[in-house]
C-alpha cells in the first residue's frame, strides 16, 4: 500500500502539502490539489480508517486442501463479518517460522488479534516462544483445537475425549467388537491421544471388544496405508475408526481396491463431518466438529465484550461437544 511520502514524491511536492490536500484542501491551490489527488489515485493510496486495527483478525490454518479447514475458515468469516470483523487468512504449512513470518507481516499492519487454528502446538509438547512474545508484544491469541501449554490466552476446540467415545458407542451398539482406530502420525501433545483415550475407555466396558490403534499419515493415503496394515495384521477387524474424514476416505479406497465392502463387510466412520462426506458412495458417517459453537465464540472473543471477558480469565479451555453424523459408511456387524 501506498504511504502519504509516496504520494507526495510522485506528485513533486512536499509530505506537508500532501496531508494538508487530505486534511485542509482549501489552504492548497486548485492545481496542486488535482496532482495529489491523481498521484492517490495512480498509487492506490487509501486512508486508513482509526478503527481498522481493531476491526482485523489475523487467522491462521494450516492449508486449505483439507476441507475441515476450509469449512471453518468460512464460518469463522462469516460470523466475525456479522460482528462488524474483517479476517485475513494466512497459511502457516505446520511450521513455526510461517506462523511468526506471518504474525510480524501482521504486527506491521497493526492486525494483533490473532486466531490459530491446529496451531503448530496442537502436534507438540515443545516450547515454541513465539506464542509467549506475541502476548508480550501486546497481541491477543485465540487457539482453536490445539494450543501451547500455560499459556495465557483461551483454547477452545471440539472434545476430543468426547468424540472418541461417541465414536466408539456407535460402533460399538452395531455389534462391533474387533475395531481398528486410524489416526494421524504420533506426536507428543497431550491432545492427540484424548480421541483414543476416550475409545479405549468405552470399550473396556464391553465384552470382547478390542482395539486396534495404529499411526499412520494425515489424509487419503495416510488412510489408505492405515487400512492396510492393520487388516493385513488383524483380518478379524470389522470396523475402523478414523480420526479424520480424509483418513476415512482412504480407508474406503483400500477396502474397495481389495473387494471389501462397505459397510457389509467392514463399518468405517471418521471425523470433522466436511461436506464431501455426503458426496462419496457410500456416504460417510462422521463425529462433526462443532464448528457452528467455535465460530459462535470466535465472533463473540473479537468483540469489545468479549476482549474484556476473556482479558479477565488467564487461560479458559473450552471444550465443544462433537456430533454423530450416520449415513451408510456404517452397519450392523453381520454374523458369520
Amino acid at each position: 500500500m501506498a504511504s502519504l511520502r509516496d504520494v507526495a514524491t510522485h506528485a513533486g511536492v512536499s509530505v506537508a502539502t500532501a496531508s494538508r490536500v487530505l486534511n485542509k484542501p482549501e489552504l492548497v491551490t486548485p492545481e496542486t490539489r488535482d496532482r495529489v489527488q491523481k498521484a492517490m489515485k495512480e498509487l492506490l493510496f487509501t486512508v486508513p480508517e482509526a478503527s481498522q486495527p481493531e476491526k482485523l483478525a489475523g487467522l491462521f490454518v494450516p492449508d486449505i486442501v483439507n476441507p475441515i479447514f476450509t469449512q471453518i475458515t468460512q464460518a469463522i468469516e462469516t460470523k466475525a463479518r456479522d460482528a462488524g470483523w474483517a479476517t485475513v487468512l494466512c497459511t502457516t504449512g505446520d511450521l513455526a517460522s510461517a506462523e511468526r513470518e506471518h504474525a510480524q507481516g501482521f504486527f506491521t499492519r497493526q492486525i494483533t488479534n490473532l486466531i490459530f487454528v491446529s496451531s503448530v502446538a496442537a502436534n507438540t509438547a515443545e516450547h515454541l516462544p513465539h506464542y509467549q512474545a506475541l502476548l508480550e508484544h501486546g497481541a491477543r491469541l485465540l487457539f482453536i483445537n490445539g494450543a501451547p501449554n500455560d499459556l495465557a490466552a483461551p483454547a477452545i476446540g471440539d472434545d476430543e475425549w468426547a468424540a472418541g467415545r461417541i465414536s466408539a458407542q456407535h460402533i460399538l451398539d452395531l455389534g462391533h467388537r474387533s475395531i481398528g482406530f486410524i489416526t494421524g502420525v504420533e506426536t507428543t501433545s497431550s491432545r492427540s491421544h484424548l480421541r483414543l483415550s476416550g475409545i479405549q475407555e468405552l470399550t473396556t466396558t464391553v465384552p470382547d471388544a478390542v482395539i486396534y490403534p495404529i499411526n499412520s499419515e494425515w489424509g487419503v493415503e495416510g488412510g489408505a496405508k492405515g487400512a492396510a496394515k492393520l487388516l493385513d495384521a488383524h483380518p478379524d477387524i470389522t470396523a475402523l475408526i478414523c480420526a479424520s474424514d480424509l483418513t476415512a476416505l482412504g480407508a474406503m479406497n483400500y477396502c474397495r481396491s481389495k473387494g471389501i465392502s462397505v459397510p457389509d463387510d467392514i463399518s468405517i466412520l471418521g471425523s470433522d463431518g466436511i461436506e464431501l462426506g455426503g458426496w462419496v458412495f457410500p456416504t460417510l458417517s462422521t463425529v462433526a466438529q462443532p464448528i457452528d459453537a467455535i465460530s459462535n465464540y470466535v465472533a463473540a472473543w473479537l468483540t469489545e465484550e468479549g476482549s474484556k471477558q476473556n482479558l479477565s480469565t488467564a487461560n479458559p479451555d473450552i471444550a465443544f461437544r462433537p456430533t454423530l453424523i450416520v449415513r451408510n459408511s456404517t452397519g450392523k456387524k453381520k454374523s458369520k
